[in-house]
């Protein structure tokens, strides 16, 4: 998985922080869901709030920023 830049990881709580290293990764809601063990709709979920603390509005934004 890739890396994220510490002046970024501190603005996510653990769990949005593993949601955010699958998307960056490419994975699906639906594969991130079934393996955290959560539903499509928490991951959507955290995928927003993610997005709105990091100032991105895509995966491929989020992916850049992670990079530092």
């Amino acid at each position: 998985m890739q890396n994220i830049s510490p002046q970024n990881i501190s603005k996510l709580s653990p769990r949005e922080k593993e949601v955010a290293l699958h998307i960056a990764n490419g994975v699906t809601t639906t594969t991130i869901a079934k393996t955290l063990g959560i539903k499509c709709n928490t991951v959507s979920t955290l995928k927003k709030k993610i997005y709105n603390k990091l100032g991105v509005n895509s995966s491929v934004g989020l992916y850049k920023m992670l990079q530092g």
